[in-house]
């Protein structure tokens, strides 16, 4: 991510903010969106999680809170969800009716 603009500090000053700067450059459905949008405390729980592996191992801690999101692959977090979860249209296809002959 380019850092001319004078303004980039704040996507880490609000992690919210940063967050969902990040979401249109993934061309989303709006499946995906919502998922990402959903998912927000769940990431930044993950970001936090690296940060303190960093300091457990005795490094500084420099992982920017938008460098984490830029290796953060929402397509493929959102493709590894089941069908139901990805709220993908009828479910019977996966879990058919069953019928009882008596």
């Amino acid at each position: 991510m380019s850092s001319d603009s004078p303004f980039m500090d704040l996507l880490e000053e609000d992690p919210r903010l940063g967050y969902y700067s990040y979401l249109p450059q993934f061309n989303l459905t709006p499946r995906q969106r919502q998922y990402a949008g959903n998912n927000y405390q769940d990431i930044f729980n993950e970001y936090l999680g690296a940060l303190g592996q960093q300091i457990r191992q005795g490094q500084t801690p420099n992982l920017k809170w938008t460098d984490y999101l830029s290796q953060t692959p929402f397509t493929q977090r959102f493709s590894a969800l089941s069908p139901e979860m990805r709220g993908q249209g009828d479910m019977q296809r996966f879990n058919p009716r069953t019928r009882w002959f008596i």
